[in-house]
């Protein structure tokens, strides 16, 4: 609702200016038009922040994906949703191995049926520990960076990351899906100039940028970082779960206004969605 009140306000400017500042009306009719024409533009998806690097995707046609799940009862101070409260996910990726970024992921596997994508030898961990391989994506092996997977609904491309893992290396996910939304989710890292050239390969509609500082690139990084990516909108995430790393964005808001005035920041609340 929030998206269309503001397409149909962008209209009623867009009418404003061509009627040489007379006062003008949308009848129902023409309301409804515009409303079902800006539930148009944002079908391509709906991003919702479920704290830390926990984030969901829920594509145009329902499919969903869950980036780096860490549910609350699974010790996510950041998040407010048990694994019980989760009942629909398609596919499941996890950057790196480490708790904070997978700790969820083969009980929301198990539970809802999805799909698990990820770094070779993190997911082989997981299956040496039980989880069935008939669910990791490619047969069971996972993926690489350079690499990734194609689905018939979506596609993911796996990027550097740098950072460490307690298994494999460290990586990020870009998805695409069957209707071109791009969403970049860059895991735990520091800025790379190579990001540049990731943008340029894909164009991003949104991509979801770590900010706290200490494990990740900070806020002064991270604006940087947005800046040589180039997406529509980016969204903050890996803050305010830590004492020791960044409690709030407005550091990032400021600064990535300032480098990338083009770019929209997106700062979402704890379970707050945004739709495109």
């Amino acid at each position: 609702m929030e998206v269309e009140e503001r397409f149909l306000s962008k209209r009623i400017k867009m009418r404003f200016t061509k009627t040489e500042n007379k006062k003008c009306h949308f009848s129902k009719s023409e309301t409804q038009d515009i409303r079902k024409e800006a539930r148009t533009v944002m079908a391509k998806g709906e991003i919702r922040f479920m704290g830390h690097s926990f984030v969901e995707l829920t594509t145009a046609e329902g499919k969903v994906v869950l980036f780096d799940p860490w549910t609350k009862d699974h010790g996510n101070p950041g998040c407010e949703t048990n694994l019980e409260y989760i009942e629909k996910a398609d596919l499941v990726l996890i950057s790196h191995d480490h708790a904070d970024h997978n700790a969820s992921a083969v009980d929301i596997c198990n539970k809802t049926g999805a799909l698990l994508g990820g770094p070779v030898q993190t997911v082989q961990r997981l299956i040496n520990d039980g989880f069935d391989a008939e669910k990791v994506v490619n047969f069971g092996f996972g993926y690489m960076v350079g690499g990734g997977v194609e689905l018939d609904w979506v596609k993911v491309t796996a990027t550097p990351a740098f950072h460490s893992s307690d298994t494999a290396c460290a990586l990020g996910n870009i998805v695409q899906t069957k209707n071109g939304f791009t969403v970049y989710h860059a895991g735990d890292t520091s800025i790379f100039g190579d990001m540049a050239l990731w943008g340029q390969l894909y164009p991003m509609d949104v991509a979801l940028l770590p900010i706290g500082g200490v494990f990740t690139m900070d806020a002064y990084q991270a604006s940087h970082a947005a800046a040589l990516l180039n997406p529509a909108v980016v969204i903050p995430i890996h803050y305010k779960t830590y004492p020791i790393i960044a409690q709030s964005a407005d550091e990032f808001v400021e600064l990535t206004g300032r480098q990338a005035p083009k770019i929209e920041v997106k700062v979402l609340n704890t379970g707050e969605s945004f739709s495109f």
